[in-house]
């Protein structure tokens, strides 16, 4: 950030204060749906200009420029992707003279696409790039002091829009704010902490929390924020729960307040909220001082939705080894070929086995290593939900595995010499990532623990320089062989006290050590627990090795890195026996054929699903009973894990994919053998007129007919008269209708009111972020749904004639 602005909040003590909602206002001042907001920019800029000048008059020190929506895919939807640079330089300008006037600051306010990137979605990650890239430069031009990078669904989009604005304007300070479910997390499943770190480590100046709910819901949030962030928290939320009463601006005013004692130092309002609620914030806000930053110590590491501390007190950090095609396995074979499925079954048994990290090594010589790293990472966050590490000498291969990785990876690994450390901080710092240093310099391994701890210190040095904290560094002392050298493992340890007592943290790969003796096992494991005495803070090893879990909860609990015995005590009482099953011979291997298939649909194996049902059809099996026996359960179990919490967004996704995978299948062999499939029911899906917001609607479809269902998808921005014609054809029961924004809202209830005003024989069933159920009783819907699994049971419900409560 300038210094004028978070100095003033430090230095000054005093909190800042964000303005309110642009939509809202300019909806009050004529603007209307398919127009876009933007668009007025051009069209009435002095209407634009007098918004920014009743915030500022109303105490904001800072204005968010009309720009949220002015990237060139949404404005594609208006033709004009052309005019993207002139849009968005004129909302800056115009924000800029009005700012300046009032000595305030300006936020260059840059929103979601409105499409997932793949795999995720059909967005690829350098159509975003390109996408922010385009609108940053607009910003810029304009006169922005900084980015806002705000209601962000995913980490790889907001990573996206990271890299753009880093390389259009690599001195302008960013700040990253997402919007969060009121499950705590993104509706990809990132947690708040996940979210923290990663904000940090990626550059931003400030993290936080917008749109979403109102204030009362936003204060858990904000205090994990603050907790991990290591760096300001802004919070701005709605004026209240969707679909509920909006709050008066003194509630708001007074709910927002507590967010500030809870961490925020930078405070203001998203949807609904006005001038109004701005002056009695500014008034309410004036006497609190904002919080300072906590300091973090600890080394972070993270997929979308699991955060894996490293450090001090926390369990040491398994980083399985085993997707490595240095050494001879069918890994190694399938790489190869660009196919993957034993990668991801190893992905998962290492997981399953006590993993935290999973390593990543794909670098054969015959292979576009480029994309087999791409495809790998794909693979295995498709296979279990930890973060990665990725292991290549070529730095052209660590940056497309970083551009591809969820969270916060773990770049595997450089040296201590200056070139390559320098390069290795720089990927790291560009990509939020930690690194592992090698103590390794220029003259190479040295055979005494003084040179080598000669050489870290060099690296030190040299991270001290670029500004690289230490603490994202993992320190690796080198584990040589002992057949070659009886020293080199009294060496190895030696170094790693004294790294523990500079307070570096540090990683070793054990398995040097046994090579060219017999019983590696043994000696692997016995060197580990020694070095887990000696400090070890991360190892990268084989979870699947007999007895290497239990060791390694044993190792944790005698080292002190296992307060309470809580771990030790939960693995011994539930896990015992399971490991050892699964590193001999894999789960899957104990399951029957039923078993095995709905395993597959559960862990979104798609690949794995579609071979064993056409083995299952081709040796004559009922293709029904694929459905009924495995296809629906596997759902079921699914839709468990989704609403306990332990599966997400994504998972969500694979599994629905892996499930129309052997519905389709099951048609098509059906078809074949001249038979007809019963349906189940069709939905009419469409994202109203006005809104060309469809990640929720096209979620929600693909969900739908993984379950069975018949979509007839019309799109986004759908007017209302093609509904009509639609659903007067007859061959749908239900209407499913989707918004994301409070002003399209009201093209639901036309549409609901036209439906039954005209007696079609359809039902009409609604959801979208601003939508709740108490929206859907005000407007004479039959029913609401908050996400894709209860869309399909509120489908299920209607259909067999089951009545629908409220929530």
């Amino acid at each position: 950030m300038p210094l004028g602005l978070f100095g003033k909040i430090f230095a000054g003590r005093k909190v800042l204060i964000l303005d309110g909602a642009m939509g809202t206002m300019l909806s009050d001042k004529g603007w209307q749906p398919p127009a876009l907001p933007e668009e007025m920019n051009l069209t009435n800029s002095d209407v634009v200009a007098d918004i920014h000048r009743q915030y500022l008059k109303s105490g904001a020190d800072i204005v968010e420029t009309n720009s949220f929506g002015s990237n060139p895919i949404k404005l594609s939807y208006r033709g004009l992707e052309g005019m993207t640079q002139r849009i968005n330089e004129e909302a800056a300008r115009i924000a800029r003279r009005a700012a300046d006037e009032f000595g305030a600051y300006v936020a260059g306010s840059m929103g979601p696409l409105g499409e997932l990137i793949e795999p995720l979605g059909r967005l690829t990650f350098d159509e975003a790039y390109e996408s922010y890239k385009k609108q940053a430069l607009g910003l810029i031009s304009g006169g922005v002091d900084f980015f806002l990078i705000e209601t962000q669904l995913d980490i790889k989009e907001a990573k996206a829009a990271v890299l753009a604005v880093k390389d259009v304007a690599p001195h302008i300070p960013f700040v990253v704010s997402f919007t969060f479910e009121k499950n705590g997390r993104t509706v990809t499943g990132s947690s708040p902490d996940v979210i923290a770190h990663w904000a940090r480590m990626i550059g931003a100046s400030a993290v936080g929390l917008n749109c979403g709910f109102g204030p009362d819901l936003a204060e858990k949030v904000v205090k994990d924020l603050y907790d991990n962030a290591g760096i300001p928290v802004f919070a701005y939320p709605n004026a209240g729960t969707p679909g509920s009463k909006d709050l008066e601006p003194h509630e708001f005013a007074e709910k927002t307040a507590a967010l500030i004692k809870a961490g925020a130092c930078v405070v203001g309002g998203c949807c609904g909220t006005t001038p109004e609620h701005i002056a009695c914030l500014r008034k309410m806000a004036g006497g609190l001082e904002p919080p300072c930053p906590v300091e973090i110590k600890k080394a972070a590491l993270a997929s979308r939705s699991r955060l894996v501390l490293v450090g001090d007190d926390e369990p040491i950090a398994v980083i399985g080894e085993r997707i490595n095609v240095s050494r001879k396995s069918p890994i190694r074979e399938e790489v190869a070929r660009y196919k993957l499925d034993a990668l991801s079954e190893e992905a998962r048994r290492q997981a399953e086995c006590g993993a935290s990290v999973i390593d990543i090594n794909v670098s054969l010589p015959n292979v576009d290593r480029k994309k087999a790293m791409r495809e790998a990472i794909k693979a295995v966050e498709n296979a279990c939900m930890l973060p990665l590490s990725l292991d290549s000498d070529e730095p052209e291969v660590l940056e497309e595995g970083l551009i591809h990785a969820s969270g916060i990876p773990l770049i595997n690994s450089v040296t201590a010499e200056r070139q390559k450390l320098t390069k290795g901080i720089e990927l790291a710092k560009r990509f939020g990532a930690c690194l592992v240093v090698l103590a390794i310099d220029e003259d190479g391994i040295a055979e005494t623990p003084e040179r080598r701890l000669a050489a870290v210190r060099k690296a030190c040095n040299i991270a001290d320089e670029l500004e690289f904290p230490r603490n994202r560094m993992l320190v690796d002392p080198l584990t040589m062989s002992v057949a070659a050298d009886r020293s080199s493992g009294i060496v190895a340890l030696e170094v790693l006290r004294n790294l523990r007592k500079l307070g570096l943290f540090t990683v070793m790969g054990i398995s040097n050590v046994s090579h060219g003796l017999p019983e590696r096992s043994l000696l692997n494991k016995t060197f580990l627990t020694m070095a887990a005495g000696a400090g070890l803070d991360a190892v990268i090893a084989n979870p699947l090795d007999d007895g290497f879990t239990p060791m390694m909860m044993a190792c944790n609990l005698l080292a002190g890195r296992d307060e309470g015995a809580l771990r030790y005590i939960s693995w011994a009482n539930s896990l015992r026996g399971k490991v050892e099953h699964i590193a001999r011979q894999g789960q899957g291997d104990l399951l029957g054929p039923i078993e095995q298939m709905r395993r597959c649909i559960v862990q979104g194996d798609k690949s794995g699903i579609l071979e064993k049902a056409s083995r299952f059809l081709a040796e004559g099996g009922d293709p029904l009973g694929l459905i009924n026996d495995v296809v629906l359960p596997a759902l079921e179990e699914v839709g468990r894990l989704y609403e306990c919490g332990e599966y997400f967004l994504p998972q969500l996704i694979s599994s629905a994919e892996a499930a129309q995978g052997v519905c389709d299948l099951v048609e098509k062999t059906v078809l074949s053998r001249g038979g007809k499939l019963k349906d189940r029911g069709c939905i009419i899906m469409a994202t109203v007129a006005g809104d060309i917001h469809d990640i929720g609607k096209n979620i929600v479809s693909m969900v739908l007919k993984s379950h069975g269902f018949r979509v007839i998808d019309l799109g986004k921005d759908v007017p209302l008269e093609r509904i009509l014609q639609e659903a007067k054809k007859g061959e749908a029961q239900i209407v499913g209708l989707s918004a994301l924004m409070t002003t399209t809202m009201r093209e639901m209830e036309r549409a609901a009111k036209t439906i039954k005003e005209e007696n079609l024989p359809v039902k009409v069933i609604i959801g979208g972020a601003a939508v709740s159920q108490g929206y859907a009783d005000a407007i004479g819907a039959d029913g609401y749904a908050p996400d894709a699994l209860s869309a399909v049971r509120l489908v299920e419900k209607l259909l067999t004639g089951e009545e629908v409560k409220g929530s």
